[in-house]
């Protein structure tokens, strides 16, 4: 059964005259968060802190370190576990005895958060939607800390101390990896074409550091890939050739790149961004107008939907990438779950 389409038409502002032509600019910064009354405080007694030991600049386990020394001068006990393999945070946080007044704690990237959230949304105790989460942004990849202004460590502490929790919205993402059926549950984006191969490219050039995302969207641009795929949205069928189908809870993702420069995370609803087919220099123009802050949104060849529910199915299957990691293979669903998580705001 489908429901209404949304479609959101967005109605670029009047250009401005630049220095040497004329030119339309970005959209305005939207709140992060928009709905006060999820709002509550928290008063932490223990924190587990989880700890990437190999995202980023690889400095979490001296930042974890330095967090639980100014945890215990605020009388907040504290248990650091680091994490040795992808997967292995959200094994450790499906497995942790929880008590009252406990929270948890992400020192990486947005995969290593995407691995806690999933972690403790899975397990089957009242934990699961009880227990907030703290976020230092430790990762190359650091959007839901980008878009929530988590500066770093000593932000994210005192933000713990505050304790005011804010309730957001997360991915239900089911996915194939192999012959087995997998869930993860995704706070930020999930990639289907054009950005997968980017990120796979990417992943090849990590000693680059952030450039590497630059580059990878580049090659990809120019390997011009494009896909058959079935979307349905809220039950609403898009039978075409796809160059990118793009999920988005929060703004930014990757290297800060304003994907979804609309996007609330506590609307009860995620973003999807879609290409067509198109020529590589359309491809290209959007790209760069992808870099100026989000003005891709007002390029013609981008359509815009808000969902709940979303199905992509592909004759053979296909990467997805969930929250900057590259899980496995469509068929991929994803379900919103409203209100699912709360983080220290």
């Amino acid at each position: 059964m489908s429901n209404e389409l949304e479609r959101v038409d967005l109605v670029p502002p009047a250009k401005v005259k630049g220095f040497f032509r004329s030119y339309t600019p970005p959209p305005e910064p939207v709140p992060h968060f928009i709905n006060r009354k999820l709002e509550e405080l928290y008063s932490v007694k223990r924190m587990h802190i989880i700890v990437n030991p190999f995202a980023g600049k690889r400095k979490g386990k001296d930042i974890s370190n330095l967090i639980s020394a100014d945890l215990d001068q605020s009388n907040i006990d504290s248990v650091i576990y680091f994490t040795e393999r992808q997967g292995h945070a959200e094994e450790l946080v499906s497995k942790l005895d929880f008590h009252e007044g406990d929270a948890l704690m992400s020192v990486g990237g947005d995969g290593t958060l995407s691995e806690i959230i999933t972690g403790l949304l899975v397990r089957k105790d009242s934990y699961s939607d009880k227990i907030p989460i703290s976020i230092v942004p430790s990762g190359s990849g650091n959007s839901q800390a980008n878009d929530m202004e988590i500066t770093d460590y000593l932000d994210a502490v005192q933000r713990v101390l505050d304790g005011r929790l804010r309730k957001m919205d997360v991915g239900k993402v089911t996915f194939r990896d192999g012959e087995e059926k997998k869930v993860r549950y995704s706070h930020n984006l999930v990639g289907w074409g054009l950005g997968v191969d980017a990120n796979i490219l990417a992943e090849k050039m990590r000693f680059l550091g952030p450039i590497r995302y630059d580059l990878g969207s580049l090659m990809s641009i120019i390997r011009g890939r494009v896909r058959k795929a079935k979307c349905y949205i809220d039950g609403n069928l898009i039978d075409s050739s796809f160059i990118l189908l793009l999920i988005q809870n929060t703004k930014t993702g990757g290297d800060r790149l304003t994907l979804a420069p609309m996007a609330h995370v506590d609307d009860g609803k995620m973003d999807l961004g879609v290409i067509y087919h198109i020529s590589r220099f359309k491809v290209l123009k959007l790209f760069n107008q992808l870099k100026a802050a989000g003005s891709h949104v007002w390029n013609p060849n981008v359509e815009y939907y808000r969902f709940k529910n979303l199905v992509i199915e592909t004759e053979e299957p296909t990467f997805i990438n969930v929250d900057g990691e590259n899980l496995g293979t469509t068929p991929l669903e994803v379900e919103v779950m409203a209100s699912a998580l709360k983080v220290f705001h």
